[in-house]
């Protein structure tokens, strides 16, 4: 068995061993966040916010691009994960019936792009738009694997595939907001 299996296994079955109520039920609801029927309005949400804090409120082409990086990463990482195919951990370790394969781990991945394109949205801060996405990944993703579901590699995965995504997808949401600030400069729109 590769060291990576062997970490995996080990920590998928140190995690059962300790489960408890109080942290299944906080596993349940953290995991329960990075789902798209909570996960997309808050994109939405996000990008009509920032569109009112730049005082052009109808303007919401950010919070659009940053919806369709979302959607557009998932469709690319289910994609992927079909072709991966692995394997969940063991059936009998479950505490919530999963959908699909295991790596990437979806919530994972919704987890960091939301929080990626949310905070991109928000602040300009480089250490902030960092770290923001890793932490809500590592929250999501350690909920995945208390509730038996994901192995430890396939959050990291996750989470590194979201990273990838938003990096490669930046330029377009960059280009339009700056795009949006020259229509609204040459309108006389300030």
């Amino acid at each position: 068995m590769n060291p990576v299996a062997r970490w995996d296994r080990q920590v998928v079955e140190t995690v059962r061993r300790r489960r408890t109520p109080p942290v299944v039920a906080s596993a349940r609801l953290v995991s329960a966040m990075a789902e798209p029927r909570i996960a997309y309005p808050v994109v939405a949400g996000a990008g009509l916010w920032a569109s009112g804090r730049r005082r052009a409120l109808g303007d919401v082409a950010g919070g659009a691009a940053a919806l369709a990086t979302v959607v557009a990463g998932m469709v690319v990482r289910r994609a992927a994960c079909g072709q991966i195919a692995r394997t969940r951990p063991p059936r009998d370790a479950w505490l919530v019936r999963p959908d699909g394969h295991s790596l990437p781990s979806r919530h994972t991945t919704m987890a960091a792009l939301t929080a990626g394109v949310c905070v991109d949205l928000l602040t300009t801060d480089a250490g902030t738009r960092r770290a923001v996405p890793l932490l809500v990944a590592a929250t999501v993703g350690a909920s995945r694997v208390v509730l038996g579901v994901h192995w430890p590699s396939d959050v990291l995965a996750g989470w590194l595939f979201a990273q990838v995504w938003l990096r490669l997808t930046r330029p377009v949401r960059v280009a339009s907001h700056r795009s949006r600030i020259l229509v609204r400069a040459r309108a006389g729109m300030g």
